[in-house]
């Protein structure tokens, strides 16, 4: 599987040797004095290099005491009402490290990012009429596994398969596509949190033929236009750090930097910082 998905201790757990990652969720209601021995046990089993957490206020102290440090922060993540922290703790200290060209560039792609939020009403970011937004349904994973063959074509590994969306599907996710002419161009993936009012965009896929035309923009704007059903408040997302175009389609958008992190994850062929950007709806 592209990664293992599980509950320990009510915790969402998230881990893999793509990523060499933990990453854990909704841990606010579990006795994390026990579960955070289990998340260092696990990593140094599995030699894993990072741990993340995201979690509210109430709980920042204690990850802090057991050597996390913040690294985002989205203010009323949790319904509206209570912010939400993004923790890490590095287990190699390699993974931590970034070059000085890599810290030159996240910093220049944020300056640039937050330059251009200036959000437009022109017709120019009206979608055009033979590009079509639809919920993609179990019927359609066929043709989302297609579209990350072809994404990763060279990168057979982060090959997101039927089965893997089938567990997102039980996980409550949601999928959407931007099709033209039937061929499904972009995809998006989300991560719906009722309890939390919030919304995760997951996983943006773009076909190779399409890359640069910046469609990506249209599914956001399709997201955001969908809060009130998706019975979200906040949508957040993590971004390449050292990507352009993705880092500036959300600024334009309207989202707010919250923060870095870092070295989080296997993009292609190398580990990347990602920023996570958050939108907040206001009626």
């Amino acid at each position: 599987m592209f990664e293992t998905i599980e509950k320990i201790d009510g915790a969402l757990v998230y881990h893999g040797t793509m990523h060499k990652r933990i990453y854990f969720s909704e841990a606010d209601n579990v006795d994390l004095d026990n579960l955070l021995p289990k998340m260092k046990n696990l990593a140094t089993k599995m030699r894993y290099e990072k741990i993340l957490g995201k979690t509210s206020k109430k709980s920042v102290d204690v990850l802090k005491s057991n050597g996390f440090t913040v690294e985002a922060k989205i203010p009323g993540l949790y319904n509206d009402t209570v912010d939400g922290y993004f923790l890490a703790d590095y287990i190699s200290e390699k993974r931590h490290e970034n070059d000085e060209k890599t810290t030159k560039t996240i910093a220049t792609v944020k300056t640039i990012a937050k330059a251009a939020n200036k959000p437009s009403t022109d017709s120019y970011f009206q979608m055009p009429d033979h590009l079509k937004i639809k919920e993609l349904t179990s019927d359609d994973f066929y043709m989302l596994e297609d579209l990350h063959k072809k994404a990763y074509k060279y990168h057979p590994h982060q090959i997101k398969d039927l089965h893997y969306f089938s567990k997102l599907k039980d996980l409550n996710h949601q999928f959407l596509g931007l099709f033209q002419d039937g061929q499904l161009l972009v995809s998006a993936i989300l991560a719906l949190n009722v309890n939390e009012s919030n919304v995760e965009i997951v996983d943006f896929v773009t076909h190779p033929d399409y890359r640069g035309q910046n469609l990506s923009y249209f599914l956001v704007q399709d997201i955001k236009n969908k809060m009130e059903k998706l019975r979200c408040k906040t949508i957040y997302t993590m971004v390449r750090s050292t990507s352009y175009g993705l880092n500036i389609t959300f600024s334009k958008h309207d989202f707010k930097l919250a923060g870095t992190l870092t070295n989080n994850c296997l993009v292609r062929d190398a580990i990347e910082s990602m920023n996570i950007w958050y939108f907040k709806h206001n009626p």
